[in-house]
């Protein structure tokens, strides 16, 4: 029979033990997600596994511990035979990592640019764990899909399937930082929009690709550019606000947007995602729900807002679902 996940709990490793963050009943689906089926849970079955995406604010760095555990408390729905009725698991020591994140300037230029399936709770990038060489990596953790919303609020207009009825289609990518290209991808096609595509070779999930290696080690990743556009090589040494590539829709992808984010290493699927901020971005607005978004792009219909703190950021990362104007 499964345990049945009571309480999530993640405290202090060090001194009293302090209580973080908890979470309980169905706000366990929020935090778990099963490795035996890819869905969110709140049962581990035997021999199965489970992965926790806790995100947890603080308003000062001083009140962040150095190290953290995590208590699961479990319920055992059948405690015959001498079974236990309810276990406490504490988990091992995890040192916190207090390396600051990269700070990036603009990747793309203009208004109207919706970040899709960010951080921190939406499921299509922070959860995306892949198993690779015996262990698991959530590369895009921190990764951020855009999109460009026309004057009207609008994804694309008239047939979805062309391109350039795409706002955001064709647009401009820049280089993020200086920095030397140790990777570059280019030659894929373009996906028709409206849906993925099938049978695609996993080395080609990415279509055409920059891997931009930063002074301090740190990779920035950018995906799905139109071929032929990519204007940098392997090798190629490059400088913040220089131009890469132009927004497409090749590799796995079902509408034209680039995906960034950030690794700790030059490897396609054997990476980890790093935090990392922009330097400068306006928030002009929005959109009301991930679902919203999702209508929005399968019908071309203005998106539907909801309500933010528009005005000037400074050092930070673009939050889901918000729609912003670059600097410049």
């Amino acid at each position: 029979m499964p345990w049945r996940v009571t309480r999530v709990t993640l405290r202090s490793a060090t001194g009293r033990g302090r209580t973080l963050a908890s979470w309980a009943g169905p706000r366990i689906r929020d935090v778990m997600r099963s490795l035996a089926h890819g869905r969110d849970a709140r049962r581990i079955g035997p021999g199965e596994g489970a992965l926790l995406h806790l995100t947890v604010s603080a308003r000062r760095r001083s009140r962040l511990p150095t190290s953290l555990v995590h208590e699961l408390r479990l319920a055992n729905p059948d405690p015959g035979n001498g079974a236990p009725a309810r276990v406490v698991q504490i988990g091992a020591r995890a040192k916190l990592v207090r390396r600051a994140p990269a700070v990036l300037g603009p990747p793309l230029q203009g208004d109207r640019w919706l970040a899709a399936d960010g951080c921190c709770l939406a499921r299509r990038h922070v959860r995306a764990f892949q198993p690779y060489g015996g262990g698991l990596f959530t590369a895009q953790r921190f990764a951020i899909d855009w999109e460009r919303l026309d004057a009207n609020g609008r994804l694309f207009v008239g047939d979805k399937r062309v391109l350039t009825n795409w706002d955001g289609y064709g647009e401009n990518i820049l280089a993020v930082a200086d920095g030397t290209v140790v990777r570059a991808v280019d030659g894929l096609p373009d996906q028709v929009p409206g849906a993925l595509p099938e049978g695609l070779a996993p080395l080609e999930a990415d279509g055409n690709a920059v891997f931009l290696r930063l002074r301090d080690g740190r990779i920035v990743f950018y995906a799905h550019m139109i071929p032929g556009s990519v204007t940098v090589r392997d090798g190629d040494r490059v400088v913040r606000g220089q131009l890469l590539g132009r927004v497409g829709n090749s590799g796995n992808s079902s509408a034209p947007h680039l995906h960034i984010h950030v690794v700790d290493r030059n490897a396609i699927f054997g990476a980890n995602g790093l935090p990392y901020v922009f330097s400068s971005f306006d928030i002009t607005g929005r959109v009301a729900s991930t679902e919203a978004f999702d209508r929005a792009e399968e019908t071309g219909d203005p998106v539907q807002f909801g309500r933010v703190r528009t005005g000037t950021r400074r050092n930070q990362l673009s939050l889901d679902q918000v729609v912003v104007t670059w600097p410049g």
